[in-house]
């Protein structure tokens, strides 16, 4: 009956009665180590001389705004006042960090996170890590971590960092230059955050919200007849033409883990130029041999992809525009 039953499972029922006991008298010695660990990560990253040439750790003041840290506390630990600065924060600023994850900033070894993530830390020494960006990669320590699990990834940084340093040594002048260059993509010439484009005006129509209605657009994409593929390269062709695409998906790509487009949503020049520029491996709603799904000209109206050239022809030469072709128009003004 505990295996076949199509009751709640008693196994995680159990397990759950186990940990909230835990919770109750370990709880605070299990957090505090765990905090502990995370804090002599920090401390011996900042204080190696050989890993603080390539990594550290960013703090509050490098992942959250001013604007949202009304504290002015830039770091939640210091050696004086201990904690008090984090109950500070807690207090009164809007977003604060979590002090036991760990996000290390990697910009200056010329690696990028994915390749970091999987070449590096996965592959050569079982290392598994969560999330990366395109310059840095997040450790998350738990109850679990162990005071050798926090000497074992200090040491694979020591060897990346060496090899790193041997590497650089017998390369040739182009090679160095090369990675000179990689280091600058990394740390000066990171790909802008697009905005929010626009909802198209087909999903704005009257009795919809003002921000547009996206329910619809999601449940139109259902409809296969609707929709149609484009590559990027495509994607980017047209958009220089002046013709209007619009999504039928959500596209998440991860990092940074929130949609870049959603249904109904205009695919603008900035969009595409962010895609061009990822280096994630993980994007949802979007396959590269398939490219992104768009809805159709028919499913919107033929007037939504007039190019700019021909919307320009029919602003001087009105007397030869079609009825579509003047609503086009006046979408367009």
């Amino acid at each position: 009956m505990t295996h076949t039953s199509t009751s709640p499972n008693y196994q995680i029922l159990a397990s759950l009665d186990i940990g909230r006991r835990q919770v109750v008298l370990e709880g605070y010695e299990l957090i505090q180590k765990q905090v502990n660990f995370a804090m002599t990560l920090r401390e011996r990253i900042t204080q190696h001389p050989l890993l603080n040439k390539y990594f550290r750790f960013l703090n509050t003041g490098d992942l959250i705004p001013n604007e949202y840290r009304s504290s002015g506390i830039d770091s939640y630990f210091e050696s004086e006042q201990r904690w008090a600065d984090m109950e500070t924060c807690w207090k009164n600023d809007e977003f604060v960090v979590d002090p036991s994850r760990l996000t290390l900033y990697i910009g200056l070894t010329g690696i990028d996170g994915d390749t970091f993530k999987h070449d590096h830390l996965m592959t050569q020494y079982g290392i598994q890590i969560n999330k990366t960006s395109c310059n840095t990669v997040l450790f998350m320590t738990n109850i679990g971590t162990t005071r050798s699990a926090v000497a074992y990834l200090i040491e694979v940084l020591v060897k990346i960092a060496r090899g790193i340093d041997q590497q650089h040594e017998d390369q040739n002048p182009n090679a160095q230059q090369a990675h000179k260059n990689k280091i600058q993509s990394l740390t000066k010439q990171l790909p802008p955050l697009p905005h929010f484009s626009r909802f198209h005006p087909f999903f704005r129509r009257e009795g919809t919200t003002p921000e547009g209605d996206i329910r619809q657009a999601y449940f139109m994409a259902y409809n296969e007849a609707q929709c149609c593929y484009v590559t990027l390269l495509e994607l980017k062709n047209k958009i220089n033409r002046g013709e209007v695409l619009v999504s039928a998906m959500f596209v998440i790509p991860y990092p940074p883990g929130f949609p870049i487009l959603v249904p109904g949503q205009v695919i603008s020049r900035e969009i595409v130029l962010f895609m061009e520029a990822l280096d994630t491996r993980e994007i949802h709603g979007y396959k590269p041999e398939q490219g992104f799904k768009v809805f159709t000209r028919a499913a919107l109206g033929e007037e939504a992809y007039l190019d700019a050239e021909k919307i320009i022809q029919l602003h001087y030469h009105p007397h030869s525009a079609t009825e579509h072709e003047e609503r086009a128009i006046a979408i367009a003004v």
